[in-house]
């Protein structure tokens, strides 16, 4: 047995175990990539490390800092109470408003990941306090950051039309961005049935505005009707901007009074500012946001310096871990091993095909915007032949590359996990984890079939 064929049977055992036993699925991932690499595949140790995810530590741990602070001192709920009455008593309105926030960010110039980061702690914690469900929630936002992730002024857009000018091939932006936003709305759609969106159609959710405090008002109908959550009736929330359920160990968070507290005052302008300086200055997310939150604790670090306990460590480690172990995987050259039984055929169908499951597979665990570097060149020669439409294979390898994000193992479904805290974090993970396989199994073929055959 060859080493890529043992690390692929040592990934898919730690995923077995970590769903039947109480271990963290990035501490076995650390270990094997210890094992598989030094052991059997003879890198050094400085090259396993070189694999983990710094950026993306940074991005996860100051986003939900940023995010922690701002739920303590209350910033989040006036987030939360201003969305509702932008969308009245519509509760299934909320998922859609943060479908399009997220894709206008996305669509405005930010990464994909940038767009989750700013959006998903809004909407997870709506989702929390409001018992909707969080994966309906959270890939509803990963799937409007994905929408608009290929607009003209975005990153992912910029590099596949790069692409196509360096190799002479002619470029359509917007082609390529309505196709992206069209296959995103549907999915969307798919999603929002598929994970209750229906469900919340039939409640009605009130505005108390005198309060700011939202109250649960019974449905009429159906089994929507709910009471509301006992953090509904305070000007915050309880617990922290984790994964785990429980007590936020930070002070209560302060009671709507009819104006913003200076604290309020700073967060809102520091998310502001976060949003801002990834839009237009292309400044790094997580280090923007750690810079924020650094701020608003000098502030008052009494007040503020125990909700670094609350921060979802254990999300942390497991993606970082499971990402190191990938990286390992693509120093031994299972990546390349993965890729060349891809697109052994010689039929340019086929070999479309073949550009867009290795898109959409290794995507799933690493970079979007490498992977549009390495599996859209791969349809390059049989594009100047004209054996295939140029916009349809272009469109449906970026959106096989893209779509799939919504994976625990990608920044953008890493985002989730850490952020959401209404539901156990291995089951969100593994729930998550299976919705992404069928993305992964279904996706590629789908756009494939949409854009390239039809």
């Amino acid at each position: 047995m060859n080493v890529q064929i043992l690390s692929l049977l040592v990934l898919v055992c730690m995923f077995v175990l970590a769903s039947f036993l109480s271990i963290n699925l990035g501490i076995l991932a650390l270990v094997a990539a210890f094992v598989i690499g030094a052991g059997f595949g003879g890198l050094e140790v400085d090259s396993i490390i070189s694999g983990f995810p710094g950026s993306l530590f940074i991005l996860i741990v100051g986003v939900t800092y940023l995010f922690a602070l701002a739920q303590e001192n209350g910033t989040l709920q006036r987030i939360i109470d201003g969305s509702m009455r932008l969308v009245g008593n519509r509760v299934a309105a909320i998922p859609w408003l943060m479908f399009l926030l997220a894709a206008f960010v996305a669509a405005a110039g930010a990464l994909s990941a940038a767009a989750v980061a700013i959006v998903a702690p809004i909407a997870l914690r709506f989702a929390s306090q409001h018992k909707v469900n969080p994966l309906l929630m959270g890939l509803m936002v990963v799937q409007g950051a994905t929408a608009g992730s290929f607009s003209p002024l975005s990153p992912f857009g910029a590099i596949t039309n790069g692409l196509l000018g360096d190799n002479g091939l002619p470029r359509e932006p917007m082609g390529l961005f309505l196709n992206s936003l069209l296959f995103n709305v549907v999915v969307a759609c798919v999603v929002f049935v598929v994970f209750g969106g229906l469900r919340l159609v039939r409640r009605r959710q009130t505005v108390t505005v005198a309060s700011g405090v939202p109250a649960m008002a019974g449905a009429s109908d159906g089994p929507g009707a709910m009471a509301a959550p006992p953090e509904a009736t305070t000007g915050g929330a309880t617990g922290g901007t984790t994964g785990d359920a429980g007590e936020s160990e930070c002070e209560e968070p302060a009671k709507p009074n009819g104006r913003d507290t200076v604290h309020q005052v700073a967060t809102t302008i520091a998310i502001v500012g976060l949003v801002l300086s990834t839009m237009i200055f292309g400044l790094d997310v997580g280090f923007v946001a750690l810079t924020a939150g650094v701020v608003l604790t000098l502030l008052s670090p009494g007040r503020y310096g125990e909700c670094i306990k609350n921060l979802p460590w254990s999300a942390v480690l497991l993606v970082c871990g499971v990402l190191t172990y990938v990286g390992v995987l693509s120093e031994i050259g299972t990546i390349d091993y993965l890729s060349n039984l891809l697109t052994s055929s010689g039929n340019p169908l086929l070999t479309a095909l073949a550009a867009c499951y290795i898109g959409g597979v290794i995507s799933a665990f690493a970079s979007t915007a490498g992977v549009l570097g390495a599996s859209i060149p791969l349809a390059v020669p049989v594009l100047e032949q004209g054996m295939l439409p140029m916009l349809g294979t272009i469109s449906a390898i970026g959106i096989a590359s893209s779509v799939v994000d919504v994976s625990p193992l990608s920044t953008n479904g890493a985002l989730l996990v850490a952020n959401q805290k209404s539901m156990e974090p291995r089951l969100f993970f593994r729930r998550l984890l299976l919705w992404s396989v069928v993305v992964i199994a279904f996706a590629p073929l789908l756009s494939w079939l949409i854009f390239v055959v039809l």
